[in-house]
């Protein structure tokens, strides 16, 4: 299988991070997303591979553990040279199989809760995130703000101390539309790079919601 996705994204190139971000801190539940991903449509030796390539030592990470930056974006760039795509293109399939998959798996009652369409979930992001960082001390979530246009576009502004994950909320916004069954027609508005981070707007368009 390929995890080749329309890019919609070009995203910084994600070795370029690596030292500018080391500092920041990703916990382990991340890396098991990005190895339960490989496993589930490349088999196992294809993690081994991934592992062996990246430099990284860890062969088992630990959920609640945090590890620097350059750890996951060592990760995702091996996922990309063994799988022969582009880092936004592997970061787009993470972000569909994180909110289509992983996170239902595993944290699915929260969820369900933060909302029951597109906007409603995307509104409560902010929220949900400062539920769980009481559990995660170290989480530095981005943030999600979302503004109404008309009865069927909105825009979503995202913000993150991390640069070159936007196409990684393109998959999550992919699988989003999937998970409640609602075409979302996406459009990058403006991107503005930030002392600390990145500053993306997307144009969402949902026209079933003028239905609904």
């Amino acid at each position: 299988r390929s995890c080749a996705i329309n890019d919609l994204s070009k995203t910084t190139i994600l070795g370029k991070q690596e030292s500018q971000y080391g500092r920041n801190l990703m916990y382990g539940l991340i890396h098991k997303a990005l190895e339960s991903m490989v496993r589930s449509q490349y088999g196992d030796g294809a993690w081994g591979k991934i592992l062996a390539m990246s430099g990284v030592e860890h062969n088992s990470f630990l959920t609640m553990r945090s590890y620097p930056d350059d750890v996951t974006f060592a990760l995702v760039g091996a996922v990309s040279q063994q799988l022969k795509v582009g880092p936004s293109e592997c970061l787009e399939a993470f972000g569909k199989h994180w909110i289509m998959t992983f996170a239902p798996k595993n944290y699915n009652l929260l969820l369900e809760s933060t909302g029951r369409e597109p906007i409603e979930f995307l509104s409560n992001l902010d929220y949900l995130h400062d539920h769980i960082s009481s559990a995660f001390t170290e989480f530095r979530p981005p943030s999600f703000v979302v503004e109404g246009i008309t009865e069927t576009v909105f825009r979503l502004h995202y913000r993150s101390s991390r640069k070159g994950l936007e196409s990684f909320v393109v998959g999550i916004l992919k699988g989003l539309g999937q998970r409640f069954d609602t075409d979302i027609q996406i459009e990058v508005e403006s991107r503005e790079e930030l002392e600390i981070g990145d500053h993306v707007t997307f144009q969402l368009e949902l026209p079933r919601l003028a239905g609904a």
